[in-house]
């Protein structure tokens, strides 16, 4: 990530008026949440928590929605589950639940999810899936 850290109160200066209070009630619930680890960070773009170098999640403001990224979802099935049965029909994209209020998400799933993994036991989890991707890369290249 090339962004300089800005702080939170100017990263929310720079927002659209109407989704300061959207982002500051997900980025509570979350902040809420995380477990101890994983380090904040605060840019132009993004709001971030981190595991090391790794994207543990992320909050975006973008054109059209606003963008949260929870990558743990991606690497747990149990987590993508739950998040699948929250009883919110959710918008998403690639890598991201796309939203405009704070009323769309689950909330309650969200903390879930969050609290879910220290970030160790997600930065090996990252560890294993890239090592076992490498390994599927070179035993399909033998073949």
């Amino acid at each position: 990530m090339a962004d300089e850290t800005i702080t939170y109160d100017r990263y929310l200066a720079g927002l659209p008026e109407e989704r300061r209070e959207t982002i500051k009630r997900v980025w509570q619930t979350i902040r809420e949440n995380v477990p101890a680890g994983y380090t904040e960070k605060i840019g132009p773009k993004f709001l971030t928590f981190m595991a090391g170098d790794e994207w543990y999640l992320a909050l975006a403001n973008q054109k059209n929605y606003i963008s949260l990224y929870l990558m743990p979802v991606y690497m747990f099935p149990e987590l993508k589950a739950k998040l699948d049965n929250s009883g919110k029909r959710l918008k998403c994209g690639k890598g991201c639940i796309n939203f405009k209020r704070v009323e769309d998400l689950p909330l309650e799933t969200i903390a879930e999810i969050v609290s879910a993994y220290d970030a160790e036991d997600y930065q090996e989890e990252m560890r294993r899936i890239r090592d076992d991707a490498k390994r599927a890369t070179k035993k399909s290249a033998k073949a």
